[in-house]
């Protein structure tokens, strides 16, 4: 079949680019022909383009940045740019939306767009694959415009549990949670190691508390294991790692002889490349991490003042996560045969 995918694709963001990724790579491994649907809204793009540049006060470090990713995003075969959902109509057999926060009504940086729950696309299949509505309550009063929207899916995964909880209020039908796309296709793969000889401790976090920073310190003191962060600038690490493309970022992950993160991603590519890792958490947060530190049983990987940051035993992990990634494989599989069965 020709199916497109609409989401957050091109941002300048790790997990953004290899969520849109690796849901294309999955596809084409099923033998489909896949194309990434190049919608934005116009001041969206700006705002998130403008953001990228200012992000540390390291303009010409994020311009190295966002030229990487330019030419990472050159691999994901995107439409034109458009800005009017409705020109895709009929152009494919089926349309998956997600994953990411793209039904996050309010999210602060493209605010309302109907147009990621199907808006203008009336006639084409439609499956959404672990999108997620971020913080949204379920008695929020614009979902009530999502709803007819939502009606006219195919079939509708979500990735958390609020997510699950508001999609099944507003269709009357308990939707599968997912894991996140990156669980579904091999990694490493696409891994670019640094050119780092001596072992390193990766931060990869934002909006760190005092404490946090304290208990990073102090551990690559313990250790004797320098601290290297990549993606934000920290004077109080060893060294910052800011151009990188998102191949690269992997690569920082697969060679880390630790790893701390306050990301959702982050915590997944510890996961999916078998790192030992400490996840900083806050509500908002552990709202969006719960269901796979609960699927997975690691919540012990969450900082609490007293972690002592030990080891994962990952051979208890492997099933969990096998189990974990098939459940997302078996939801793709089964939608397309019901698209294309008469």
């Amino acid at each position: 079949m020709k199916i497109g995918i609409l989401t957050f694709h091109d941002g300048i963001n790790f997990g953004a680019f290899l969520q849109a990724y690796s849901t294309k790579q999955k596809l084409e491994l099923l033998g489909h022909q896949v194309e990434i649907i190049n919608y934005k809204d116009t001041w969206f793009a700006f705002k998130e383009l403008a953001y990228a540049f200012r992000m540390n006060g390291k303009f010409v470090k994020n311009a190295k940045k966002i030229w990487k990713f330019r030419s990472a995003h050159k691999l994901m075969d995107m439409t034109k740019p458009n800005s009017d959902l409705a020109s895709f109509e009929d152009k494919y057999d089926v349309v998956f939306f997600g994953s990411d926060e793209i039904w996050n009504i309010n999210n602060l940086g493209f605010g309302y767009d109907l147009s990621y729950f199907g808006k203008g696309l009336r006639n084409t299949k439609k499956i959404a694959y672990a999108p997620s509505f971020g913080s949204t309550k379920s008695d929020d009063e614009k979902l009530s415009l999502v709803k007819e929207y939502l009606l006219d899916f195919d079939a509708i995964s979500v990735r958390d549990n609020n997510s699950q909880k508001i999609a099944e209020k507003l269709t009357g039908t308990k939707p599968t949670i997912v894991p996140d796309p990156t669980f579904l296709v091999d990694q490493l793969n696409w891994a670019v190691e640094p050119e780092i000889e001596e072992e390193y401790i990766l931060v990869y976090a934002y909006v760190l508390k005092p404490e946090h920073i304290k208990a990073m310190k102090q551990f690559s003191k313990e250790k004797k294991i320098k601290l290297v962060s990549v993606g934000f600038y920290y004077s109080w690490c060893d060294e910052n790692y800011l151009g990188i493309s998102p191949f690269e970022w992997i690569g920082f992950f697969k060679k880390a002889k630790y790893v701390f993160t306050s990301m959702f991603h982050g915590t997944i590519y510890s996961i999916l490349t078998r790192r030992n890792f400490t996840t900083f958490m806050d509500p908002y947060r552990l709202q969006k991490f719960s269901y796979l530190l609960d699927t997975l049983d690691i919540h012990d990987r969450i900082f609490d003042g007293n972690s002592r940051f030990e080891s994962i035993d990952y051979s208890m992990l492997e099933k969990k996560i096998a189990d974990y990634s098939n459940i997302g494989h078996k939801f793709i599989e089964t939608a397309l045969q019901n698209i294309q069965e008469p």
